[in-house]
């Protein structure tokens, strides 16, 4: 009681007494974000068709695969490459029914990484379809996100050869991304 007669007498003699009764506490907070890893993934035209040919007639027949996305959203670093690979194109009839994948050439386009960098990346070389073609690669710790692999052209060679059969020449070609 004592106390309060002098904290009172104080008050009146000096004006007001400011008295905290909250006391500060600190305290932290842990931010947790987790990233799940995506996949290796890879996107490319379902058909790719060529301009019609006469036969007997030497020529180039081109077609343009205008673009190849391929994803790297592993969040690994690891190094990755697209590749190609295709048989003969063939008719199924009589007579000179196939087209060696030995006159079936590609040139790789260009790339663009979405929201990324190109280092340590590269596109393929141009070349026929008699062994496997790479279409583009990265090196390792490069190539995380999304490429897009523009404008590659695939050419058939044809020598003039008047007994080829008519008809539609189709095969598969197979691209990998690993």
């Amino acid at each position: 009681m004592a106390t309060l007669v002098v904290l009172f007498m104080f008050v009146m003699v000096f004006g007001s007494v400011s008295v905290d009764f909250t006391s500060a506490i600190g305290t932290n907070t842990t931010l947790i974000q987790n990233l799940i890893a995506g996949a290796l993934s890879m996107e490319a035209p379902a058909t790719l068709a060529f301009n019609n040919q006469t036969l007997g007639v030497a020529a180039n027949s081109l077609a343009n695969m205008d673009v190849v996305n391929a994803r790297d959203f592993r969040g690994t670093g690891v190094a990755w490459t697209v590749t190609a690979s295709m048989n003969n194109l063939t008719t199924g009839g009589a007579g000179v029914n196939n087209i060696s994948n030995a006159a079936i050439a590609w040139a790789p386009g260009a790339a663009f990484a979405d929201n990324g960098s190109n280092t340590g990346t590269a596109v393929g070389t141009a070349g026929y379809f008699s062994t496997l073609r790479t279409l583009f690669n990265t090196s390792t710790n490069n190539g995380m996100g999304n490429y897009k692999i523009t404008n590659t052209t695939v050419n058939v060679v044809f020598n003039g050869n008047p007994n080829f059969v008519a008809g539609t020449y189709q095969n598969t070609m197979t691209m990998t991304i690993q």
